[in-house]
């Protein structure tokens, strides 16, 4: 179907004596001549000629009338039956009028635009660490709102004006508007990490600058951030790409979808909107139950993952789809929509917190209430889309991209590259910074590629840009970890080749020394740079899995066993990452012994018969609760000579308020069901936490000043009355305690390189080859079997 004529200009005859008959709608009149039929006579009289041409008079005050004619009576309807005939000649039977196939875009809307300054404000306000924006993450769930409407609206405009969708004009679009600027950004963070980063997270940040080129950085961050051995490392300068990775796999997507629905709707744009309405409705109703599902499962997997986000862009897809409908809101209704919904956007912000389960349910009101801003915008105008419209708010939403962009890695590097501690003062001063550096990005990244007429002549240009893009970085990437390393990995420790701590006198005496270390020794173990993967072999996955579980997994791990296997002494070691973290000191003394050695450990999972939080996930770790009670019908049926318990005390009680008797009470249940099943157990207290950085980050960044990371005391016993609640339980139920704060600080001082040997492998874990030097000294604690 073709577009509808426009309307042809009026015939504008000149007339007599200034008088414009087409003003007046006056009929023209010349001597002797008849005024003209009306149509209905047009329509059936024959043809005429035109009059040759005469002077006009002044027509006359009183219109000449035609005679009466009766109309015609109408043709019968018959839009799909033969040709119709009137007299002698054949004519065709005029087929019913279609509604003509147009669809207004959105064109450009600052009150979108003052979105995305509140959105890019929110984000900011929290990363800076402005308490009362503590959850200004939400901004991007605006973002991805914004997002969904606008990239809709423009496929489906440009289906109602060509028919099609041009998928390389689409993407040849987005490189041109994305990839240039995120690039450069990528570029400026890769070399900044490699300047100033400690260098135990180097190949980390190289990882996920790869990631991030090639849109996947979001899933790298599920997989890095559930790994518990992760939890405590310094964030990522890369953090704030995990949206863009979402975004982007949607700009892959739902261009194909649409295309795909197109196909279905035979190519009729009015059918492809109803199409596609339904789909997104489905897409949005799906990926929101999969969000809130995921959220009480993994909440670090429900907040990067894009099949847990993609409902936020199909509700800005939902809102372009129904655009025509919007258009025509009642004005009282756009006033209601845009003011509730610009307080519900703000009031997220403010009133969530770390704590709150997010995304799942909480993200409905941040979507809810930027689609009825779009929604009231598109109508009527209101008093939100007003405030919105403003200067500030259109310089802002301006450069919001490049905001994003910039933000973080400046918060992030620049206190590392002058060596300033990170605070509120500072990083104000670094977002005023961020402020300026983002307009010189949007003048002479941003603009300029997006606008050259070049880039825009054809859409391999823009492709082109993409690509060139893509390639810088991953050159850039290879240039660093390849031909230029900060630091070289030469593998795991020998653990045979260290040496071991004879008796508690050379223990005070090594931790005297250690405390006065001014650099950090050539060949400390382990090394600084793969320090990150230093951990018991029992992390390690064999064929049937590590034998310490991580957070899912319930059912003990057969085949775990270590030491002299034929023999028929039995120890368990039980409990946590923080009794795995004495596997080979343990090991060690079960070779020495003869012992056979079976490990029973889980990541977060305390052996105390209490309830207790998943850290980072926002709900109860019922998993642990089941995996516990497997090992104690276990232990029931092995009947070990000794049992070995060891736990971190900080876990996250659930149950009660009294959370130090809740402790004592759990203690004193896990050990009284030990006593039932075992010979003998033990426990060994908890080891040093830190009050800051991890040792190996601040070492690496101060490898000529240690003292600097000695200067405020970073490590130290902590959870203290928690910690003689647990021993007291124990002491009571006649488990032999271990204390082994004796074996890493001396007079509450905790160094942290003790006769070349770096302690911790992160903020309360000890590294294995400091474990397996304590092996003496627990071997001279247990008790004989």
């Amino acid at each position: 179907m073709t577009s509808p004529q426009p309307p042809r200009p009026q015939t504008r005859a000149a007339t007599g004596g200034g008088v414009n008959e087409a003003t007046l709608h006056l009929p023209t009149t010349t001597p002797g001549s008849a005024a003209q039929p009306p149509p209905q006579a047009a329509q059936s009289a024959p043809v005429a000629q035109p009059a040759p041409v005469t002077q006009r008079t002044a027509p006359s005050p009183y219109p000449v009338r035609p005679p009466f004619r009766a109309p015609a009576p109408p043709p019968p309807a018959a839009p799909d039956g033969p040709m119709r005939t009137t007299g002698a000649r054949p004519r065709p039977a005029p087929s019913p009028a279609r509604p003509p196939q147009h669809w207004e875009g959105t064109g450009f809307r600052p009150d979108i635009q003052g979105l995305r300054a509140v959105a890019v404000a929110l984000v900011l306000l929290s990363h800076v660490g402005y308490s009362f924006a503590a959850g200004g993450y939400v901004g991007v769930d605006v973002f991805f709102v914004v997002s969904g409407f606008l990239i809709t609206s423009l496929l489906v405009k440009e289906v109602f004006d060509t028919g099609r969708i041009s998928i390389a004009g689409f993407y040849a679009r987005r490189a041109r508007r994305i990839l240039p600027a995120a690039s450069a950004v990528t570029i400026a963070t890769v070399v900044g990490a490699w300047l100033w980063f400690p260098v135990t997270r180097i190949e980390a940040v190289m990882q996920d600058a790869f990631t991030v080129i090639v849109y996947a950085v979001n899933y790298r961050f599920v997989a890095t951030e559930t790994e518990y051995l992760n939890a405590d490392q310094m964030p990522s300068p890369f953090q704030q790409y995990w949206s863009l990775a979402v975004e982007e796999q949607f700009y892959v997507l739902w261009p194909l979808l649409l295309v795909g629905l197109l196909v279905l709707a035979k190519r009729d744009p009015r059918r492809l909107v109803g199409t596609a309405l339904a789909a997104c409705a489905g897409i949005f109703a799906l990926s929101l139950v999969l969000s809130v599902l995921t959220t009480q499962i993994s909440q670090p997997t429900a907040y990067y993952a894009a099949h847990t986000r993609i409902w936020e862009l199909a509700a800005g897809a939902i809102l372009a789809l129904m655009l025509p409908t919007l258009k025509r809101l009642p004005k009282a209704l756009a006033w209601v929509l845009g003011i509730t919904g610009l307080a519900a956007i703000v009031a997220s912000g403010v009133l969530y917190d770390a704590s709150t389960p997010f995304p799942g349910y909480t993200a409905l009101l941040p979507v809810l209430g930027t689609a009825a801003v779009i929604a009231a915008g598109s109508g009527a105008k209101n008093p939100a889309s007003s405030l919105l419209a403003t200067g500030p708010f259109q310089y802002v939403g301006k450069i919001s991209y490049s905001l994003y962009l910039w933000h973080w890695p400046i918060l992030i590097l620049i206190p590392l590259a002058i060596d300033a501690e990170v605070g509120l003062g500072l990083n104000t001063v670094l977002l005023l910074a961020t402020i300026a550096v983002a307009q010189l990005s949007y003048l002479y990244i941003e603009e300029p590629i997006r606008n050259a007429r070049l880039l825009k002549s054809r859409h391999g240009w823009g492709l082109a840009t993409g690509a060139l893009s893509s390639v810088l970085g991953i050159a850039l990437i290879v240039m660093f970890t390849v031909v230029y390393p900060r630091s070289v990995d030469d593998g795991p420790v020998d653990l045979e080749a260290v040496e071991e701590v004879e008796n508690e006198t050379e223990m005070a005496q090594r931790l005297q020394l250690g405390l006065g270390v001014e650099t950090v020794p050539e060949g400390v173990v382990p090394p600084l740079a793969g320090i990150a993967d230093d951990a018991p072999k029992i992390y390690k996955k064999g064929e049937d899995g590590a034998c310490h579980l991580d957070f899912a997994t319930t059912e003990p791990r057969q085949g775990c066993v270590f030491g002299d296997t034929e023999s028929t002494t039995t120890v368990v070691l039980f409990g946590d990452s923080h009794a795995a973290q004495w596997f080979p000191a343990l090991e060690a003394v079960a070779e020495e012994n003869g012992w056979q050695l079976i490990t029973r450990t889980k990541s977060s999972c305390t052996p105390v018969s209490v309830r207790s939080m998943l850290s980072g996930e926002g709900r109860e770790y019922t998993e642990c609760q089941e995996w516990r009670d497997n090992v104690f019908d276990e232990l029931s049926l092995m009947s070990p000579d000794m049992v070995v318990v060891g736990s971190a005390d900080d876990p996250e009680l659930l149950g009660g308020d009294d959370h130090l008797q809740l402790w004592s009470d759990g203690w004193t249940s896990t050990l009284s069901r030990l006593k039932a099943a075992a010979g003998a157990v033990v426990t060994l207290t908890d080891t040093p936490w830190a009050t800051g950085d991890s040792a190996p980050d601040c070492l690496s960044l101060h490898q000529n000043a240690v003292q600097d990371c000695l200067a405020e005391e970073p490590y130290e016993i902590s959870y203290e009355e928690r910690r003689e609640a647990g021993v007291a339980a124990q002491q009571d139920e006649g488990a032999t305690v271990i204390e082994t704060g004796e074996w890493f600080c001396l007079d509450g001082r905790c160094p942290l390189i003790v006769d070349g040997i770096v302690v911790y492998r992160d903020t309360h874990h000890m590294s294995t080859p400091y474990a397996k030097s304590l092996t003496p000294l627990l071997a001279e604690a247990l008790p004989a079997l």
